[in-house]
């Protein structure tokens, strides 16, 4: 059930994560536990003995975010928000040329899954971060390898909570 290349939004993942955990405890409860042997929490148990666990939203959660190509949940919710269509932004694959661009340029260095980009304050603008936060200074403009963790932190908290959201 990979889906990598197509685009959901994060709702869409939750409710994916939703019919994880409902399909547990219904007629593919052993098709779902095996998906969940992907996680490293439940690598080495049974079948039977993951159908046994109390199996947690956040599981699920990851689960979906992993299947989907993505590290994390925190991973999969920042970068499908990053992603905004009618921008130009610069794209590079190595984290080091991102990197050495962003320092002869100006803009912002983020992520998505494998690859990253640079962007200006109007795309960070549309997905709800304030460009001349003095954080993002203090992060040398760059949300993948932030010089200070705290600011970086701060704009995550921000940011979430700009976007209504929690932190699941």
């Amino acid at each position: 059930m990979n889906k990598s290349r197509q685009s959901f939004s994060i709702e869409e993942y939750k409710i994916q994560a939703s019919i994880l955990l409902k399909s547990l405890r219904g007629s593919d409860a052993e098709k779902a536990a095996k998906r969940f042997k992907r996680l490293p929490e439940f690598a080495d148990l049974s079948i039977a003995d993951i159908l046994q666990k109390e199996i947690k939203r956040k599981h699920a959660l990851l689960l979906i975010a992993m299947e989907n190509g993505f590290n994390s949940w925190l991973d999969l919710k920042m970068q499908v928000n990053f992603i905004v269509g009618g921008y130009l932004n610069s794209w590079f694959t190595n984290y080091s040329e991102a990197k050495l661009h962003l320092q002869s340029t100006s803009g912002f260095l983020l992520p998505y899954k494998n690859q990253f980009f640079i962007c200006n304050a109007n795309y960070m603008k549309q997905i709800g971060f304030e460009p001349d936060d003095p954080d993002w200074k203090l992060i040398s403009h760059d949300w993948v390898e932030p010089l200070d963790k705290k600011a970086w932190q701060r704009l995550y908290k921000k940011w979430s909570q700009s976007k209504g959201g929690r932190h699941e």
